[in-house]
């Protein structure tokens, strides 16, 4: 008397392990994801700054003071502003300092540099260079900045809520 014994293989549950184990690689994916483009918030304030300068002299507007506990990598900042007339605008990082308004940066800043690029650090600030050739009324928005925090990476609005320069005539 012989008993013979079938063997079956099941496929079904090599396909539900497969699956699981696919679906916890997407949901640990996304986490990461999510975590990467999710930094901490920059700092914002409800203050405004406000300075007038004659035509064709620059002014300096400091829109936002480094976190004192993070060092970033900044890809841009976006500055956005309302005028009556052409003005040109820059924003610059100012290393080894802080302002809020000035004519002589030079006082305030170790040295004063276009931020794309550059590292944000404790003690660094950014500001925005105002000129305008004729009388006019700029108002600055809250600026944008773009940035890289160790694997983090965002663009937040930061700093000071707005800035109105008066460009007084001559």
């Amino acid at each position: 008397m012989t008993n013979a014994v079938t063997l079956e293989v099941s496929t079904r549950r090599r396909r539900t392990r497969w699956a699981v184990w696919a679906l916890l690689a997407a949901a640990l994916l996304a986490v990461l994801a999510w975590y990467c483009t999710h930094p901490p918030a920059l700092a914002t304030s409800t203050d405004a700054r406000r300075a007038t300068t004659p035509v064709d002299t620059p002014v300096y507007v400091g829109m936002f003071a480094a976190p004192g506990d993070r060092s970033l990598a900044l890809d841009g900042v976006k500055v956005h502003a309302t005028a009556n007339t052409d003005v040109e605008l820059a924003p610059l990082l100012c290393k080894g300092g802080s302002l809020v308004v000035t004519s002589d940066p030079g006082a305030f800043c170790r040295e004063l540099v276009p931020p794309e690029g550059e590292r944000l650090e404790p003690g660094d600030s950014l500001v925005v260079e105002v000129v305008a050739a004729e009388p006019a009324i700029v108002v600055l928005d809250r600026i944008r900045i773009g940035y890289q925090d160790g694997i983090r990476a965002a663009t937040q609005p930061a700093g000071v809520d707005h800035a109105v320069v008066t460009v007084l005539g001559r």
